[in-house]
């Protein structure tokens, strides 16, 4: 591979493995610092990489899936199915990674029927990951097999309640099927499954106007015990549309004195807008206070919230 035609990429964004089987070294290398790509330049650096797979070999089994991984989230899927062509000797349909990457490439560029056998391969050789069951579900669904997307959905489901992708296609053939009970249908699933993503969608459903009805969903769901961060984090945003501010730093104020739980910084966030939207500067302040030690908040989250307190205090004293 001539230097030449490499040199006119050094500056397109891409993951270390591409550089390293590239041979752009790190001093070279300045895609970091570059805009998103254009759909030219894109279809452009997929034509030189097209050619570049067809002479260069892939030194080893690990790098061919890594470039596979890389490419896919890159959105190449066109290299992608090139490069398993042109290098036969690494094993795909017994390495999940690969599987999954080829399988998402072939969806990318329509080819689904393709797609959906390496990806039933990837889901028999790890039965516990989400992601075949994802992407099969959304097969079966653009192809009108709505049963069988069900049955992929409610799979999808046993491994991870709250995956809002399998929810949202849970409700297009709902919605499909009949729009009068879809909300309600999608309701008595996230019931059984004990899920505030369901909850959460079924009550945009079946009122998108109706604040508190989201609210009251999944309060259930807290009642029912439901406490991870994003549950939290959901139903607070929801109380908090729902003008129901006195609750937001109740709940807060429970899970971190009460059930001694390690508190997110979106929490207190939203526990400081709901103490100032009821005038209480304060307690709003100790709480943007105790956001702002989270070693997780950027810096940009925590200026918005001081800038809103600060507008605030000036309008209100």
């Amino acid at each position: 591979m001539s230097d030449a035609r490499l040199e006119l990429w050094n500056h397109y964004p891409m993951g270390p493995q591409l550089r390293s089987y590239l041979g752009v070294s790190d001093e070279e290398y300045t895609g970091d610092r570059s805009p998103r790509p254009d759909e030219r330049t894109m279809a452009a650096f997929q034509d030189f990489l097209m050619q570049v797979v067809r002479e260069k070999p892939v030194a080893n089994q690990d790098l061919f899936v890594d470039l596979m991984e890389e490419l896919t989230s890159m959105g190449l899927p066109q290299v992608v199915v090139a490069l398993t062509e042109h290098a036969p000797g690494f094993a795909i349909d017994t390495d999940f990674r690969a599987c999954l990457a080829l399988g998402s490439s072939l969806m990318m560029i329509g080819e689904l029927d393709e797609g959906a056998v390496v990806m039933n391969q990837a889901k028999a050789l790890v039965p516990q990951e989400l992601a075949p069951y994802v992407n099969l579900a959304s097969i079966a669904f653009s192809q009108e097999r709505d049963s069988e997307a069900l049955e992929l959905i409610d799979s999808g489901l046993g491994i991870d309640p709250n995956n809002f992708r399998l929810w949202e296609l849970a409700a297009s053939i709902y919605l499909h099927e009949d729009r009068a009970s879809a909300g309600e249908r999608l309701r008595s699933k996230a019931m059984e499954t004990n899920s505030f993503a369901g909850l959460s969608l079924a009550a945009e459903i079946i009122d998108p106007t109706d604040r508190l009805l989201k609210a009251e969903l999944l309060e259930e769901a807290f009642n029912a015990g439901a406490r991870d961060d994003d549950f939290l984090i959901e139903y607070t945003a929801a109380l908090g549309l729902a003008q129901q501010f006195e609750k937001i730093p109740q709940l807060v104020y429970r899970i971190e004195h009460i059930e001694k739980k390690k508190v997110h910084w979106k929490l207190y966030a939203h526990a400081a807008q709901a103490f100032l939207a009821m005038n209480k500067e304060a307690e709003a302040a100790t709480l943007i206070s105790k956001a702002s030690r989270s070693p997780d908040i950027p810096a940009n989250v925590l200026q918005d919230l001081q800038s809103v307190y600060d507008e605030h205090m000036q309008a209100h004293h």
